[in-house]
């Protein structure tokens, strides 16, 4: 005999009945997701946990990228990230102007606040292909990637060097057919 109100075929745990929702939380709890890195080790730092990964994510704030980055994100399973999103992304980590010190320490701080609050193990540096955020027009494409190249570099570089802890810190660039690594 079934209970009033309990549909036939109702799944249970600790003796709750669980919605459907639930239910399929709990299914896809034991099961890997497509992460985005390519051996273990960068796994095991990264502080992979099942089910448990909250991504920090400092862009531009350019919406014209915001398919790529949800394509990105939905890919690998992310459903919560953290994001800093200013003009130019994380040209200002690497910049040594004194003009952008201000924008340096305050994503600084953001991506410590992430840490400590929501346990962000991985930190997604981004810099795009067209940036106004530079404010200045390069000569070629190349000579434009060069530079976001060195600059993605070097804001790895002042993050990493500037945290406590061993954390994923990655360098990558955006354009209008994806996120990839430097």
């Amino acid at each position: 005999m079934i209970p009033y109100g309990v549909k036939r075929g109702a799944v249970f745990h600790r003796g709750r009945m669980m919605s459907e929702t639930a239910q399929k939380a709990k299914e896809l709890e034991g099961r890997r997701k497509d992460f985005p890195f390519e051996s273990p080790e960068l796994l095991e730092k990264a502080g992979y946990r099942l089910g448990y990964e909250r991504p920090l994510i400092v862009r531009c704030f350019d919406s014209r990228l915001d398919a790529v980055f949800d394509a990105f994100l939905s890919k690998n399973g992310w459903s919560h990230q953290d994001v800093i999103s200013l003009p130019g992304g994380a040209r200002a980590l690497a910049s040594s102007d004194p003009a952008d010190a201000a924008a340096r320490q305050t994503i600084l701080e953001a991506i410590k606040t992430s840490i400590a609050v929501h346990d962000a193990k991985w930190i997604l540096l981004t810099i795009h292909f067209d940036c106004q955020g530079y404010g200045i027009a390069f000569s070629s494409d190349e000579a434009e990637r060069e530079k976001q190249k060195r600059d993605i570099q070097e804001a790895v570089r002042f993050v990493t060097g500037n945290l406590s802890r061993d954390f994923f810190v990655e360098g990558r660039f955006v354009d209008g057919h994806g996120i990839h690594p430097v």
